[in-house]
């Protein structure tokens, strides 16, 4: 069976489902954008279940190779072909594949071509297309831009000539997304296809402090105000984080929201330590951002210039900034940059 997540389980994003369930029946590209553990995924997969559409879901970021940064072609299609094989109407699916001379019966064990496995993984979208509507859910797609198939051609193919097969594309480097799908590039086989972008964005306090109350009560839980409005100034909003401390909250009691901080840290320091290697001044900037709480780029300059010892050029901070909002961990907000997410912050802080 698909995975499958409950829309009783959605709080507060009734106007998303909305878009999200008008879009399979009308759009052939739809982008589910937002922070790393702002609900994305379980958006999808919960209105998705909710419709009865069959659906297939990969996630991209399990199929990424850590040591070679890469996507490697064979783990991509593995993690295509354990999701086909979950679908509930796989035999349909399987007598397709069939008929084009592919079984999914073995997994693959050795490094094969990778135009052998980007033929594999056009047949599958083709048997797919046979079923009638269905989408086909690629999360944290950014991850692609490592893959060593090269997928644009094959997605602009789908998006083009499978006219039953919606693309949904989630994404916590928005930056990085839009790069590989080439929206702003006319080189890109999908440059210029039209499609719906939903953006998730963090609770604002009163629906934050609203989340925690509702999933204290269906708890039978009584939370003092102040811890709640505590943990709701420090973890700001993002939904994983809250979720995270509510669970906690059984056990630790007011505790929870430094537990929070403290495990929290030790989740994103592999994301930090992957992303922040790409570049010597991407730690200095994170720390002259996170520091600052919210920086304009004078302030950003004078800090790693001060921590270095000596001066970085204007086209170097400007390179590593606009990378560093690309990938999530920073925003924009008119002409001052702060760390997105909270936990992030203060992992930076520690110097984790």
């Amino acid at each position: 069976m698909e995975p499958k997540e409950s829309l009783q389980d959605l709080f507060d994003r009734e106007d998303e489902v909305r878009k999200l369930r008008e879009g399979l029946s009308r759009e052939r590209l739809i982008l589910v954008l937002g922070l790393r553990r702002i609900g994305k995924s379980s958006l999808v997969l919960a209105t998705l279940s909710s419709t009865g559409q069959p659906f297939v879901y990969v996630d991209v970021r399990r199929a990424y190779d850590d040591v070679s940064r890469r996507v490697p072609a064979e783990r991509l299609y593995e993690e295509l072909r354990s999701s086909l094989l979950r679908l509930s109407v796989r035999d349909r699916v399987l007598e397709a594949l069939r008929r084009m001379g592919i079984s999914l019966e073995y997994p693959v064990k050795v490094r094969v071509p990778a135009e052998e496995v980007r033929d594999s993984i056009a047949k599958a979208f083709d048997a797919l297309n046979e079923l009638g509507r269905v989408a086909v859910v690629l999360d944290e797609a950014q991850y692609l831009r490592y893959s060593t198939v090269g997928l644009r051609p094959l997605l602009a193919h789908v998006y083009d000539r499978l006219r039953n097969v919606t693309l949904i594309m989630t994404g916590s480097e928005v930056g990085l997304l839009h790069d590989f799908i080439g929206i702003d590039d006319p080189s890109s086989p999908l440059y210029g296809r039209d499609g719906l972008t939903i953006e998730l964005r963090p609770f604002d306090e009163e629906r934050s402090r609203q989340f925690l109350r509702r999933g204290f009560e269906e708890l039978g839980v009584k939370v003092d105000e102040r811890v709640i409005g505590r943990a709701v100034e420090e973890l700001d909003g993002v939904v994983g984080w809250l979720v995270y401390f509510g669970r906690l909250y059984l056990e630790k009691g007011a505790d929870a929201i430094d537990e929070v901080k403290e495990m929290g840290a030790k989740l994103v320091k592999k994301e930090l330590e992957e992303a922040l290697s790409r570049s010597p001044y991407y730690a200095h900037i994170m720390r002259a951002v996170a520091t600052l709480g919210r920086a304009r780029w004078r302030n950003v300059v004078d800090y790693v210039t001060a921590q270095l010892g000596r001066r970085v050029t204007n086209a170097t901070i400007a390179r590593d900034l606009r990378n560093l909002v690309k990938m999530g961990f920073i925003e924009k907000v008119n002409d001052e940059y702060r760390v997105a997410d909270p936990i992030v912050r203060y992992a930076v802080l520690k110097g984790l």
